[in-house]
């Protein structure tokens, strides 16, 4: 099934499980939510990703830097369970607290609970991923994009919710209910956007519970007030907030203020009664140039840089106060300006025009243009689909954007003049034309790709591959290549270093007249668990 395209169907889907779970637990018994309290907890070496506390709340399992960690809340010992290049992901707990299960590659892996250092990790599940427990000891996982169940002691597989038809959208997070009768889960446009779904174990009928927004990406779930609310982490507000939908009253809220602008990776939580664990980032970026010289430099987080045609002037995307804004400098870093408000800037080659991304009240997503002589503003595209990630052709004759109109995201063309618009594959992501205008290149299902600008003659680009949506560029080189960001490098052909970073950098960059490159390295100031403690009041 295609992520729908809809306003807010959240009223009917909630009503059928506010009937359900309001009843089974105990209208008697309900609290009203004040605002909880945030207490930073504990930081693991590294940068802490995904955390899932035990059945008894005095133990994490925390993944950081791709490995697992245990972490003991009451005396703050800590011990690293694996160290490997292959990621670890998804922990999660058996009911009785005497494993830890976790993900590596397409399996499912688990540890005793008072495993040591040298332990080695066990086969638990085979081409099982993203698996988690109920109270009453089923099992709920991911498989072939599908979303699976078990019997308790995980017997008798049955597959409750179908791979969608798009290949590119698939599932993750899935969480039982308190009661076992619920499953949240997300899915997932390429870790783009999103939406939150449940789905009732009894009779297998899932639902789209938050589904109006297409440019909102959900990260994960957690059933919270002994499953009256679903809490989920989300960037529905801008900036990374936990919301809750009251199944009782029918309302979605936020539950937190703003956790993080901008996450440096996909960040897991965890629920344990009335406490909600997570990791946080906080991390500040500057632009700069790739032989050392800063450009814009604040308090802000500052990424995604253009550099003009001439070279003389920079456009840059500033995160701050819960949105994103469009700032350009001189190459100097002289007179910063704010411009509009949005993200994803590229320079027409006349130096005057931005064409950029913007994000309205409602969560669509189009292509813009701004001349920066007199900050009029045009919309290029108007869908309901996700528009994003524009690049305009040196000959200013096309805007390349992705779009997820249609089954999957692809590249799309459309004259800089106005005009109608020209899908140009069936699979693309973040194109970017080389500097001959003769030629895109893009990323899809793991690779860099180039075409020439009709579509035609598909080959890949040989820079090497990305798990996740990437942007790349061109060499000013004769002739020119492709190149792309791999943690603190710049990689070019058959995964040629051509940078190196102090730092890591975010993964957008721009190639300068002079063949400098333009780049925002990553100041990360603080990485650590954090407890959101919910707090009530009489109602």
């Amino acid at each position: 099934m295609r992520l729908p395209i809809i306003p807010f169907l959240i009223a009917a889907s909630i009503l059928t499980a506010a009937v359900y779970l309001f009843n089974s637990s105990g209208g008697a018994n309900r609290r009203a939510l004040d605002a909880p309290r945030l207490t930073r907890i504990a930081d693991i070496e590294g940068v802490e990703t995904e955390v899932a506390l035990s059945a008894e709340g005095s133990r994490c399992a925390v993944i950081a830097d791709g490995d697992l960690w245990m972490l003991n809340l009451a005396d703050g010992t800590r011990t690293r369970l694996t160290d490997t290049p292959e990621q670890e992901f998804f922990p999660a707990w058996s009911p009785d607290g005497r494993r830890v299960a976790f993900s590596r590659g397409a399996d499912t892996f688990s540890f005793s609970a008072d495993a040591k250092p040298d332990a080695e990790a066990e086969p638990f599940k085979k081409d099982a991923t993203n698996l988690s427990w109920s109270a009453t000891g089923r099992m709920t996982y991911v498989r072939n994009r599908a979303l699976w169940i078990t019997d308790v002691g995980g017997k008798n597989d049955k597959q409750i919710v179908a791979p969608d038809e798009n290949p590119n959208i698939t599932i993750h997070s899935p969480r039982f209910s308190p009661n076992s009768l619920q499953i949240a889960f997300v899915k997932s446009l390429l870790n783009l956007s999103g939406q939150v779904w449940t789905i009732d174990v009894l009779n297998s009928t899932p639902h789209a519970l938050i589904a109006d927004r297409v440019a909102e990406n959900p990260l994960d779930v957690g059933w919270i007030m002994e499953g009256r609310h679903l809490a989920y982490l989300t960037n529905r507000s801008g900036a990374y907030s936990i919301w809750q939908v009251n199944f009782a009253d029918n309302t979605l809220m936020p539950l937190t203020q703003p956790l993080m602008d901008v996450p440096l990776a996909a960040v897991g939580m965890s629920v344990w009664k009335d406490r909600i664990v997570l990791p946080r980032h906080f991390a500040n970026s500057e632009i700069a140039i790739s032989d050392g010289t800063a450009v814009a430099q604040n308090d802000a987080l500052q990424f995604q840089p253009a550099i003009s045609p001439d070279g003389k002037l920079i456009a840059y995307t500033v995160v701050k106060n819960n949105k994103s804004e469009i700032w350009t400098a001189g190459i100097d870093g002289a007179k910063p300006m704010f411009r509009t408000d949005g993200h994803e800037p590229r320079f027409a080659p006349d130096g005057f025009h931005v064409v950029y991304t913007h994000v309205d009240l409602t969560g669509n997503a189009d292509i813009w243009r701004i001349d920066i002589r007199n900050g009029d503003t045009e919309r290029i595209t108007d869908a309901e689909e996700l528009d994003i990630t524009p690049d305009v052709s040196a000959d200013g004759r096309w805007i390349a954007f992705t779009s997820t109109r249609g089954v999957a995201p692809s590249v799309w063309l459309v004259p800089s003049s106005g005009g109608k618009r020209l899908r140009l594959n069936d699979g693309g992501y973040g194109p970017r034309f080389s500097p001959d205008s003769k030629s895109i290149l893009y990323w899809n299902k793991g690779t860099f790709w180039t075409m020439n600008v009709d579509g035609s003659d598909i080959r890949p680009a040989s820079i090497g591959s990305s798990d996740r949506p990437s942007i790349g560029a061109w060499s000013k080189s004769t002739p020119s290549v492709p190149l792309q960001i791999a943690g603190s490098a710049i990689r070019g052909q058959n995964g040629k270093l051509v940078y190196k970073s102090d730092r890591p950098l975010w993964p957008r960059f721009d190639v300068m007249p002079d063949g400098r490159f333009l780049i925002a390295p990553i100041d990360i100031r603080e990485a650590g668990l954090w407890a959101i403690d919910l707090q009530f009041k009489s109602e």
